[in-house]
């Protein structure tokens, strides 16, 4: 990877987290009893590369290690939509490629920038040739919020001189963890350090930002319930084209 190339890409994501430079802090009833210094109650978002059986077998395990330790953890391929099923229910209620492509990718989207805000952390997963496009996206999205950032990397790829872009550095405090077991460390490290921080949230003041969280959130409590495929593509139609959005 050469630095033209990564300028490019430290340039894309800073026009696309603009507008989530506006989140400013406020009280958040929904983390309770941080004050014990564990893991308890605390989300974990998990971010990374998702375009093969290696990449989601290492999410995997990333996930499954927070989890035994006491996290809740969001695993967009787990938890979250998967493109190619959800693809087929759409080609069987009858809708067109175009409008398909549309709503799925504005819901995956609404989705996971959701479970990002709601999330207290996130775990950026900076293994592969190139950084996850994705994934880089999302840990600004986090850390402008004020979450916990913790980067993992066990790949000897750099950008140069065994170090990565600066802006990615940065938002883990320029510290990487190359194990599972320090993933866990760093987190609860953070979190004792950090405890004060872990009660407040972001306030949604920007129109754009507050309606794919609000979107997202709905798409959340979808999923969650029982549907069969016509009620699902029907609901997520008209979640990303803006009725009945709270």
């Amino acid at each position: 990877m050469n630095i033209k190339y990564s300028s490019i890409i430290a340039v894309v994501i800073y026009c696309i987290l603009y507008p989530f430079c506006t989140l400013t802090a406020a009280d958040n009833p929904q983390i309770e009893n941080t004050n014990n210094k564990s893991s308890s109650k605390i989300k974990i978002y998990c971010a990374g590369p998702l375009f093969n059986n290696k990449e989601r077998e290492e999410m995997l395990e990333i996930a499954q290690a927070l989890e035994q330790s006491g996290f809740s953890v969001f695993l967009p391929h787990r938890d979250g939509m998967l493109l190619v099923e959800l693809t087929e229910k759409f080609k069987e209620a009858g809708l067109s490629k175009n409008t398909t492509d549309q709503v799925l990718h504005r819901a995956i989207f609404s989705l996971d920038v959701y479970h990002v805000l709601d999330s207290q952390g996130l775990v950026l997963n900076m293994n592969g040739r190139v950084p996850d496009e994705g994934s880089l996206v999302e840990a600004g999205i986090a850390w402008n919020a004020g979450k916990i950032i913790v980067i993992y990397k066990t790949d000897s790829r750099t950008l140069v001189n065994g170090r990565d872009n600066s802006l990615v550095e940065g938002i883990g405090d320029f510290k990487t963890v190359s194990s599972y077991d320090e993933i866990i460390k760093a987190f609860l490290q953070k979190i004792n350090v950090d405890n004060q921080n872990l009660k407040n949230v972001f306030s949604l003041t920007n129109a754009n930002v507050k309606n794919v969280y609000n979107q997202g959130k709905q798409i959340s409590q979808l999923l969650q319930q029982p549907h069969n495929s016509a009620d699902i593509v029907n609901r997520l139609k008209e979640i990303v084209e803006g009725k009945n959005n709270n």
